[in-house]
Formats: structure tokens, C-alpha cells, sequence
């Protein structure tokens, strides 16, 4: 069998090479489609319903995945796995057909709020994504589980591909915002399909009590739903403020105005995603390992798993921000069209808030994995609360729709820096380990000069942008590289995981 390090590690390129093509295939549908719909208005439109129903998606899956494995991981026998896999589709019965049914009948008023009336029915549409989105989740985190990571990221793959070819199919065909969002519902039921082939249905399981999930999901579920708020409220407030902003007087040139904003801002957030969505694989195979460690009461490998993952998470996290923080309207409109152009400063503020975002989750997903998700809950809501609050604060003060946008991404940024730091002190206080001050030290040098070397160059073209893009992350690790932030047992590390040998 081979060791934890060489199972992360393995488990870690699994998962990180589906999450980069999800990824991958997500900036596609989000580049190609603006262009399809020909309407800032109508791409603003899917951008509303798409992130919000996202929110609830993320909460579902996520924390069905993370429930399920923590207690399939603590049983290697596949009668336990089958056991806890049924006790989730009982739970999925009632929690995830829920929520499905309270979207659809908070639909109205989730539209009426953002002052987008005329959204109503697509809310009510996208209810279907959450509902096969909760009983996929059970057999992703059965996969989980049982550290079956390359299975787990073929299931990932495959619905990052019908997900495109059916949002961008539907599109194609003049079927406008509605067939985007009915190829997005249709990708979610092909793939829960596919799951069920792949993993299966229970057979022949061990008696799993649903008791333990119901104990466990709720708070993991709401600490889920404010992690993605965190990420999300802001872009929720955009059209509302950014409409009162305008100026405009007609009630149906302001929603205009504001669909347009939010298009722009959600723009500028999508880039800003990409180091926290890169990261994502580090969260997913770090959670069984700290389970198992946490259950087994082994503290010193699960001080070890936590000094590994922050430190290599925030090198990787902080190179890919970096780049985007040296020179941000440059970098929108080497993908999106000129006028997104506007976005440019909120983008340099959100890429610097996403650093700190990325943290704030591994930390947490190491709690939730430990089993203390109350404390996780505790990060995310006080997290949650100064995003929001700061935000209704600032941005109606902002002066003008252009101003709201760094102003927004000010105060989501801040916010995010607070939390990052609150979870590093909950997570000492539970384990005595945390960040390597003279990495944190080295990251951040490694990062000056990499914004003071995008100050300095000019604006070409856009394949010439992608290049400087590509320079400046070797220049980073370069930097890094001097600094010996990498070190021999790094290599040795690495060609372990990569050698076919146990």
C-alpha cells in the first residue's frame, strides 16, 4: 500500500487535473456564451441565476460530498460504504427535494428583490440543477471515501463536458438565456445518471443509521451556504445598488443599467475564482485523509497534513492571483470583450481578497474534516456578516456604477482577509499548527516583484498579454526558487507521487 503522502499526492494531481478542465470548460461556456446571447443585458441575465442557484449547488454538494466521505472513510469495508451510501439517499429525499421545492416557490420573490421580475420562471428552471445535484453528491462522496480519486475525477470531467457542449448547444441554436439554463439543467440529470452506472446503487449494505448524517450535515451544510455566499452577496447587491446609483429614472432602463453592472462585476469575480476553484483539489483529498487521522486520534500526522497543505496552498493560490493583480484590465480583455474592460480595478482588489478566500476554505474544510464544524460555522458566519454588512454599507455611498465596482470588491476583499486570519486562529487553537511565517514571508516578496514588474509593461496585444501572463508566474516561482522557499524533501516528495512504484 502506499503511504498518506504518496496517496495525497496521487489523489491531489486526480482531482486538481478534473478541476483544472472543469475549470477549463467553465471560462469557456462563460467566454463563448456573452458572445452567443449578443446582449450585455441577456448575459447579465444568466449570470444572476447561474450564481445564485450556484450558491445553493455548492452548499448541496459540497457538503453531501464532505458528510459522506468523512463517514465512509472511517470504515475501508464495502458493506459500511453501501450503508452510509443508502443513509444518504434517505436524507438527500427529504433535504435536497426541500430545498428544490422552497427555490421554485421563493422564486417570485428572489426576482422581485433584485428588481428583475421578468427572472421569475428562470429560478424556477434552475431548481432542477439543485435537485440532481443533491443525489449526485452521495456517490462523489462515497468515491471520495474511499479515495477512489481518478473515478471521482472522470465523473468530474464528464459533466464539465455535457455541461458546455448542452449550455453552449442550447445557446447556439437561438434558444437564448432560457436554453442555457435548460442545457445546464439537462447536463445536471445526464451526469446523475452516469454517476449512478459508474459507482452504483446500494447493494447489500451494512445498517448506516441516517442519525449521524442528520447530526452532521446541518451545520456543515450552513457553513457551506456561507463560505458560497461569502463569495456570492456581493454580486447579489450589484444590480440592486448599481441601478439606485444610475441615476436612471425608468424603472426598465435602471434594470438595464443594473443587469449590465452585474455583468461587469461578475466578470471581474469569475477571473478571480480561478486561484480558490485551482485549490479545490487540495480541500477534496486533504478532508478523508484528516478524518481518518482525527479518528485514529493521530495528532502529529494530522499537524502534518495541515502544515503541508497551507503552506503549498498558498504558494500555488498566490501565483495565480498575482498575476492577475499586475495588470487586470489587460487580462479581462484577452477573453471577454472591451467593454468588460471596466471591471479592471475591482479584478486587481478580488484577486488579492481570493488569497485570502482560498485559505479561509482549506483551514475550514481541515475543521469540518475533524469534525469541528461548529467552529467552521462560527468562521463562515462572522465571515459572511462583515461581507454583507460592509457591502450594504459602503456601495450605496460609492458615488457613481463604475465606483460600486472596486468598492464592492474593497469590502468583500477586507472581509475575506478577516476570516482568513479568524480560521487560522481557530485551527492553532484545535491543533497547534499553522502557516510557516517564513514562507508567508518569501510568498509575499515573491509577489512584490512580480506587481512592481506588471507596472512596468505595456499593453500589446492579447496573445502578447497571455505571454507576460505566463512570464510573470515563472518570474514568481523564480523568485521563490532563490529564496529556497523549495526544498529537497519538495522533490523527493514530488517524484514519489509521480513513481508508479507503492
Amino acid at each position: 500500500m502506499p503511504d498518506a503522502t504518496v496517496t495525497a499526492g496521487r489523489g491531489v494531481i486526480y482531482i486538481a487535473f478534473a478541476k483544472a478542465y472543469f475549470m477549463v470548460a467553465g471560462y469557456v461556456i462563460q467566454f463563448v456564451l456573452p458572445r452567443l446571447l449578443k446582449s450585455d443585458v441577456l448575459w447579465g441575465h444568466y449570470q444572476l441565476v447561474v450564481r445564485l442557484v450556484s450558491v445553493i449547488d455548492n452548499v448541496i454538494i459540497t457538503g453531501t460530498i464532505q458528510g459522506v466521505s468523512k463517514y465512509t472513510a472511517q470504515d475501508d469495508s464495502k458493506e459500511h460504504a453501501e450503508g452510509v451510501k443508502l443513509a444518504g439517499l434517505k436524507v438527500q429525499l427529504v433535504l435536497g427535494g426541500g430545498i428544490a421545492l422552497a427555490y421554485v416557490l421563493l422564486a417570485p420573490w428572489i426576482a422581485g428583490w433584485q428588481g428583475q421580475p421578468g427572472l421569475t420562471n428562470l429560478y424556477r428552471l434552475s431548481a432542477g440543477i439543485m435537485l440532481c445535484y443533491a443525489f449526485y453528491a452521495i456517490f462523489v462522496g462515497s468515491l471520495n471515501g474511499l479515495k477512489r480519486f481518478g473515478r471521482q475525477a472522470s465523473l468530474d470531467m464528464t459533466f464539465a463536458t455535457l455541461r458546455a457542449i448542452l449550455i453552449l448547444g442550447c445557446a447556439a441554436a437561438g434558444l437564448g438565456v432560457v436554453g442555457a439554463i435548460s442545457g445546464f439543467v439537462g447536463a445536471a440529470l445526464l451526469i446523475l445518471v452516469t454517476s449512478v452506472a459508474v459507482v452504483g446503487p446500494p447493494r447489500k449494505p451494512r445498517p448506516f443509521a441516517t442519525r449521524p448524517l442528520w447530526g452532521y450535515l446541518p451545520p456543515i451544510l450552513l457553513y457551506t451556504l456561507s463560505l458560497n455566499l461569502i463569495m456570492t452577496v456581493d454580486l447579489v447587491f450589484m444590480p440592486r445598488f448599481a441601478g439606485e446609483l444610475s441615476g436612471v429614472v425608468d424603472a426598465a432602463a435602471r434594470a438595464k443599467v443594473a443587469s449590465a453592472f452585474a455583468g461587469y462585476y461578475g466578470t471581474a469575480q469569475l477571473l478571480a475564482f480561478i486561484p480558490y476553484q485551482a485549490i479545490i483539489a487540495v480541500a477534496f483529498v486533504i478532508f478523508p485523509l484528516v478524518s481518518r487521522s482525527t479518528f485514529e486520534d493521530d495528532l502529529a500526522t494530522t499537524q502534518g497534513y495541515i502544515r503541508s497543505t497551507l503552506r503549498l496552498s498558498l504558494v500555488f493560490v498566490a501565483g495565480v492571483a498575482v498575476v492577475f493583480m499586475a495588470n487586470p484590465a489587460a487580462v479581462i480583455n484577452v477573453v471577454f470583450p472591451s467593454q468588460f474592460r471596466i471591471g479592471g480595478p475591482a479584478l486587481r482588489v478580488l484577486a488579492g481578497g481570493m488569497i485570502c478566500f482560498s485559505v479561509f476554505a482549506i483551514i475550514n474544510t481541515i475543521l469540518n474534516s475533524a469534525g469541528h464544524t461548529w467552529l467552521a460555522l462560527v468562521a463562515g458566519v462572522v465571515t459572511l456578516g462583515l461581507t454583507a454588512g460592509s457591502n450594504a454599507l459602503f456601495v450605496p455611498r460609492a458615488g457613481t456604477p463604475e465606483q460600486a465596482l472596486r468598492v464592492a470588491a474593497l469590502a468583500s476583499s477586507g472581509s475575506m482577509a478577516a476570516g482568513a486570519l479568524l480560521s487560522t486562529l481557530l485551527l492553532f487553537h484545535k491543533f497547534r499548527a499553522g502557516f510557516s511565517l517564513p514562507s508567508v514571508v518569501r510568498v509575499g516578496i515573491a509577489m512584490a516583484v512580480v506587481l512592481v514588474a506588471g507596472h512596468f509593461i505595456p499593453e500589446v496585444s492579447k496573445l502578447v498579454t497571455f505571454g507576460e501572463c505566463v512570464l510573470l508566474l515563472v518570474a514568481y516561482y523564480a523568485v521563490l526558487a532563490l529564496l529556497r522557499e523549495f526544498k529537497p524533501d519538495d522533490l523527493a516528495r514530488f517524484k514519489r507521487v509521480l513513481s508508479r512504484k507503492k
